[in-house]
């Protein structure tokens, strides 16, 4: 059930982002896109927070109800649920810039409507072919920031650095 939760904030993610970054998007001032990017990357890890938040109190309030340790796993494995999608959509973009076949680079884009600012700083172009390898590569690291927003913060909240929700 947790991993559909994490695909669930994915989504959710995606969604508000989708609408801010096509909302400021038409702005052409630099200064605009990067409050554009910085937001939509906020949605992202503020959201991927909140849920490892609630995650991590429901885990400790059922670790000490029934005298479970609490497996490391398990919070690993929900962060790289929640960076599969930006992960799989990566892949694909890589195969389409190596082959001409098809045009992946704008579904890419809107797929991971969260980046979409820094995809445009990194190549404003539409296309998979106008990217270079050295910047599809430049785009690889962005996959794993579902994964650390998640696995970071659940980490704080089990340690208690971060106050867990009372439910």
């Amino acid at each position: 059930m947790r991993h559909l939760k994490a695909i669930g904030y994915i989504v959710a993610s995606e969604i508000l982002s989708l609408f801010i970054g096509l909302t400021l998007a038409s702005s052409a001032m630099t200064f605009m896109k990067l409050i554009c990017a910085v937001c939509t990357v906020g949605i992202l890890i503020c959201l991927m927070a909140n849920f490892a938040m609630n995650t991590a109190s429901e885990d400790l309030k059922k670790s000490r109800t029934e005298n479970l340790k609490l497996s490391p796993l398990v919070p690993l494995a929900t962060g790289v649920t929640a960076s599969l999608p930006s992960l799989a959509s990566w892949i694909v973009l890589f195969v389409s810039h190596k082959t001409s076949g098809f045009d992946f680079y704008k579904w890419h884009k809107l797929l991971n409507a969260y980046f979409l600012q820094i995809y445009n700083f990194i190549n404003s172009d539409a296309s998979s072919s106008a990217l270079t390898s050295a910047q599809v590569w430049l785009m690889l690291p962005l996959v794993a920031v579902p994964f650390a927003s998640y696995v970071t913060v659940y980490a704080l909240t089990v340690k208690g650095v971060i106050k867990a929700p009372v439910r």
